[in-house]
Formats: structure tokens, sequence, C-alpha cells
């Protein structure tokens, strides 16, 4: 008998370079991802075969640093396409694109180009403190806050995000017959054309409508499964119209209108700053947090409650900005011990 070895999916592999690329240039790596991603490379010369590849044209853009702005992804997908073209016959037909954007920080992107259609390997990402702005083929925006991490896959059918981690502001260009999805935190949101943001906490997701309407429901219906109106025809779901904000949390949907200066507030980050207005010290900490690799710490309840007000920069200035109006302004003390910053009265001090 004859044994029959099946190789490997170019498609798969491509994918796993490509998150290996995003994870290996993550903020967070660990000794533990770098065995593992050793582990991958040597398991097939393919494996080490598309990494090398794909990596060295992320050097290439990552080199290129503040230089690159404002280029349209759809654009760079098409170079990226038609510079492989001429060597297609020469070597199996590995497909890539990175896309930089403006805003704060460059981002990259990786996957599969073919026919205008994104395929499940195209990432993107921020690290922290970082914000970009990518345009899609369809005309969509996807606008990244600090720290997140988002997959697309566009189709005939449907255009689908995966909001893997953090905060993404989605402006939708209509199109009925491709509905656009975010799934992400075990939540989806379903819209055509609209504006809308999603925020992925730890434990929920927050979805704020700026344009138009959106539905959005727990993502357990999908079991895995790519989402569509079929899908989800007899799952719950909410409606949100403009102004409406919704906190899903599993099966749990609880919804509230904003003023329109409340969701301006929501979404500022998109103009680099954040704003509070006598809001307490924990959230502030908690909001600003997100934009700085230091890590706030304050024991005292009654300190964690003091009110707080202010503008600042979405990015580790910004975190500095605020430990240096809590200590000039409100007299704390502000003592660091490398990375971990503790913010404490002074002695015989109080919290208002």
């Amino acid at each position: 008998m004859t044994d029959v070895h099946q190789l490997p999916d170019p498609g798969e592999i491509e994918r796993e370079a490509s998150e290996w690329i995003a994870r290996l240039n993550g903020d967070d790596v660990s000794a533990e991802d770098r065995a593992r991603f050793e582990a991958w490379r040597s398991r097939h010369p393919l494996n080490a075969r598309a990494y090398e590849e794909l990596s060295a044209t992320w050097q290439r853009f990552a080199s290129a640093g503040p230089l690159v702005r404002a280029v349209s992804f759809a654009q760079s997908m098409n170079e990226a396409a038609a510079g492989l073209s001429s060597r297609a016959k020469a070597r199996p037909r590995w497909r890539w694109a990175f896309g930089a954007a403006a805003a704060l920080a460059t981002i990259v992107a990786i996957g599969w180009f073919s026919y205008n259609r994104l395929g499940p390997g195209t990432l993107f990402s921020t690290a922290i403190g970082e914000q970009a702005s990518v345009s899609l083929p369809d005309g969509s925006t996807l606008e990244l806050n600090s720290n997140s991490f988002a997959r697309v896959a566009y189709s005939k059918a449907s255009r689908v995000i995966h909001l893997d981690r953090g905060e993404a502001f989605f402006k939708v260009a209509h199109d009925p017959q491709r509905p656009f999805w975010v799934v992400g935190g075990g939540s989806w949101v379903r819209a055509v054309g609209t504006a809308f943001n999603v925020y992925v906490h730890s434990a929920s997701v927050e979805v704020i409508v700026s344009e138009g309407t959106v539905k959005v429901g727990p993502a357990e219906a999908l079991r895995g499964r790519a989402p569509s109106d079929e899908v989800i025809a007899n799952t719950a779901a909410s409606v949100l119209t403009v102004g409406q904000r919704a906190d899903l949390q599993g099966a749990a949907t609880a919804t509230r209108q904003l003023s329109p200066s409340e969701v301006q507030r929501s979404v500022s980050w998109r103009e680099g700053t954040v704003y509070f207005e006598n809001q307490p010290l924990s959230d502030v900490i908690g909001e600003l947090g997100r934009y700085t690799s230091l890590e706030l710490i304050v024991k005292d309840d009654a300190l964690r409650r003091l009110p707080v007000g202010g503008t600042f920069k979405a990015n580790p200035a910004g975190a500095e900005a605020l430990l240096t109006m809590l200590e000039r302004g409100f007299g704390l003390r502000v003592s660091r011990e490398g990375d971990r910053v503790y913010i404490e009265q002074e002695r015989g001090g109080r919290a208002d």
C-alpha cells in the first residue's frame, strides 16, 4: 500500500506565519511564545519559508517608521499583489500585503490578496499608546485605538472584522448585499452603512453608535461559524440607533441613550485625546492606563473616588501629565518602582 502524504495548505501556513509575526512583535511577547514559534517553524520547511518572506517585507515597512504616512490599505494591497505576479511561476504563490496608516503610528497588514478579497490572515495591530486609521477596499474605514488587534476577512458575501483586543471605530460604506460584521469579546455587531465604536473590555463589550443603526447580540450563537443573517435569525438581538450605547456581557445587554457631548467624548481618542469631567480617579487611571506601559496603582479607596477632570493626550505623555497634575495640583505623592507608579496621599493628607 502506498502512503499518501497530504501537503500543508499554503493559505493556512500564511495565516499562521502572519499571526506569528504579529505576536512576536507585540509588546507582551513571552519566552513561551518564542518557544512555541520555534516549534512551529521547524515543523515544516514551508513554515520557515513563509515566515522568512513575510518577515522580510515586514522589516522593510518597519524600518520606514515615521516616514510612512496615510497610505491607503487598498492601494498597498494592490501594489503588493502586482509586485508578486511576475514571480508567481518561479515560487509558490505566497501573497501578502502590508499597509501603513497615519495618525500616531504605523501599523502593518499581512494577508492573502485575491480578487478584492481579504483573507483570514489579514492582521492589523497597534502598540500601547498608538492609534491608526486604515482605508479598506470597499470604502469603509477602520480606526484602531491603543494596544488593539483586529483581523479582517472580506468575501463576496460578507465583510467581517474580528476585534480580538482593544477598541476600534468603524465607518461603514453602504452595501446591502454584503453586511458588515464585527465579532469580538463574545458579541457581534451587524451594520450595513453606519458609524460606530466597539471597545472590547476584559469581561464585556461596549458599542456606541455615531451614525445610522446597528444590531448587536451574543456571539455564542455563531459557534465558530461565519456570521450571517441566517445564523443569527433565531437569537436574541438588540437594535441601536444614533447616540445609543450598549454594554454586552454574554447574553445580557444593557442600553442607554447618550448626549451628543457624551458620544463625542467617548470617541475623542480618534483625535488623539481623552477627556474627563469630574470622574473618579480610578476611572481616569483605568482609561489613561491603556495608553502607557506604566502600571498606575492607587490603594486608598477614598483617593480612588477623588473627582478629576481635564483633557489628556491619548499616549504615554497623557499619563505623565496626569501624574504631574496629581503631584503638583492635588498635592499627592507619586513614587516609582520600575514600571509601577504608586499614587498616595502625603502623610497627614486626605482626599477631598
